[in-house]
């Protein structure tokens, strides 16, 4: 009986995200409107990827100029002071060859993104920093790709269309500890909550 429990809530997981006969064992995608107001953001729990800007390292929205109240939005790294304490690690994708040649690259390739995963590390100055945006040619359309590692979780491979208030994600979530992944996320596959939103 309880191996039957257990099927049936490892099928309901699988089939609540997609097809699960698409990923690789111990791997979930997850998807999310994270819209939310003026702010928003994406945070990476002890377990998986949420809407929110609470911890010391996450993903979100900010005003380009915080002074002014009609400031369009961009899509930033924020971390705090205690983030160097983290043993989590960030990869972003980058496509300039000056970053690449002087970074931390991760040992994963995916052949239909053009590009390099580098290590961003975080130092003892609470700040946000900006994140390369991608152009993809197969889909036409711009946008951000990054690996989270959680320390002793997870490893989250993330897709993010962001702009001017909008932030929707899409991640594969592999919980082997290893930087393999079935597939590219996509955010395009996230319905938006809203069309569009007051700056």
């Amino acid at each position: 009986m309880k191996q039957f429990i257990l099927i049936v809530i490892t099928a309901a997981v699988f089939w609540g995200c997609e097809d699960g006969a698409e990923f690789y064992n111990n791997e979930v995608v997850v998807s999310k409107d994270c819209t939310n107001g003026e702010e928003t953001g994406m945070k990476f729990d002890s377990d998986s990827v949420r809407c929110g800007e609470k911890g010391h390292i996450y993903f979100g929205l900010g005003k380009v100029d915080e002074k002014n109240d009609f400031s369009p939005f961009k899509f930033y790294l924020f971390h705090d002071n205690e983030a160097t304490k983290s043993l989590d690690s960030i990869w972003i994708l980058e496509t300039d060859s000056v970053k690449i040649s002087t970074c931390e690259k991760l040992k994963y390739s995916q052949k239909n993104l053009s590009g390099v995963f580098c290590l961003r590390k975080v130092d003892n100055a609470a700040r946000r920093e900006t994140v390369n945006l991608f152009f993809n040619p197969e889909k036409n359309d711009w946008s951000y790709y990054f690996i989270y590692s959680k320390y002793g979780a997870y490893k989250a491979f993330c897709n993010v269309d962001a702009y001017e208030c909008l932030l929707r994600y899409s991640c594969v979530v592999q919980y082997d500890e290893i930087y393999d992944f079935s597939k590219i996320p996509d955010a395009n596959d996230v319905d938006l909550k809203i069309m569009g939103c007051l700056l």
